[in-house]
Order: structure tokens, then sequence, then C-alpha cells
């Protein structure tokens, strides 16, 4: 089994509330394997695509503070971005992902 297919069984396995040795006992995997890999997806978690809003307009807390633009994540967090050094490098820092 590759990567991509241990970590769908680890993350099906969170969602159907089993436990490990339940999810692994069900799904014929060898429970020592399904902790391996458990474990090392965790340690090195494979890189997704987040999804974020750009935003050129000012928000009112942020009036007065240079701002030219604002990241806006699917958590709420939000980036404000005060430097044009940090705007140029976003075009890169975004497309690296997918």
């Amino acid at each position: 089994m590759n990567q991509d297919q241990w970590l769908a069984h680890i993350q099906v396995c969170k969602s159907s509330g089993l436990k490990k040795s339940e999810y692994a006992k069900e799904h014929n995997l060898t429970y020592s394997q399904f902790l391996y890999w458990t474990k090392k997806l965790k340690a090195n978690p494979v890189s997704e695509f987040i999804a974020v809003k750009v935003k050129s307009e000012t928000p009112a807390s942020a009036k007065g503070a240079d701002s030219l633009g604002i990241l806006e994540f699917p958590n709420g967090a939000r980036l404000l971005i005060q430097s044009p050094e940090l705007l140029a490098l976003l075009p890169s820092l975004l497309s690296c992902c997918h």
C-alpha cells in the first residue's frame, strides 16, 4: 500500500470513531503497520493546499497601519500584509503547494 492509501485509511479511521485496533481489524490491516503510518504521517504531514481569500481592502481595525492587503484563512485567522516584500513573495508562496 502506498502513502496516499495509508493516509486515506487514517482519515477514515479518525472520522469513524473506532479505535485504531478495531479499524485495522475491520479493514484487514496489520495493526503495527497502521500505527507506523499514523505516526509517520503525523510527524511528516502531507502538504495540502488550503484556499485563502485575498482582500485588498483594509479593515477598520487596521486603518492607519499602512496595510497592503489581508489573507483570510478558512479558520478565521487573518494575515495583515504591511510589507511590500511580503506582498511580492505571496504568488510564489501560494503557488508552491499545489
